[in-house]
């Protein structure tokens, strides 16, 4: 009984069966028709006290309007806003806090951070964008 045990191991070991390697994907078309789509980028300003909101491939947008809401301690906080795409890419500085003049008081204790950009399009469609924070 163990021989023949030994003799089914050695044969599975020698003889494997065939392995089909999983073919190769096409690259999504999908993704290529969205990169002529408008787009917003964000980044952290360095001092992370304010959100850099970059505008970009704006020819088929019709407008553009967005709403930055947070939480600075229990008090809920926001910034709104929008842009002509007519004046082309540009980049936005949303700063987490008031400022008056060159002087800014910035809040505390940020958290639950939101984006939303909503797009609308010259063949009527709305592209909404929504990305949560980590500060």
């Amino acid at each position: 009984m163990i021989l023949m045990i030994i003799l089914l191991l050695v044969i599975f070991l020698l003889f494997p069966s065939p392995v089909e390697a999983r073919k190769k994907l096409p690259a999504r078309k999908a993704v290529a028709a969205n990169a002529s789509l408008p787009g917003t980028g964000l980044k952290l300003r360095g001092d992370r006290q304010a959100l850099l909101l970059t505008l970009t491939n704006l020819g088929k947008a019709k407008n553009l309007s967005y709403l930055l809401t947070y939480q600075a301690g229990e008090v809920g906080q926001g910034v709104d806003g929008s842009h002509d795409p007519a004046l082309g890419n540009t980049q936005k500085e949303l700063v987490f806090g008031t400022c008056s003049g060159n002087v800014c008081t910035y809040h505390q204790n940020l958290s639950e951070m939101i984006f939303r950009a909503t797009i609308g399009l010259n063949d009527g469609r709305t592209l909404t964008r929504k990305y949560q924070i980590k500060i």
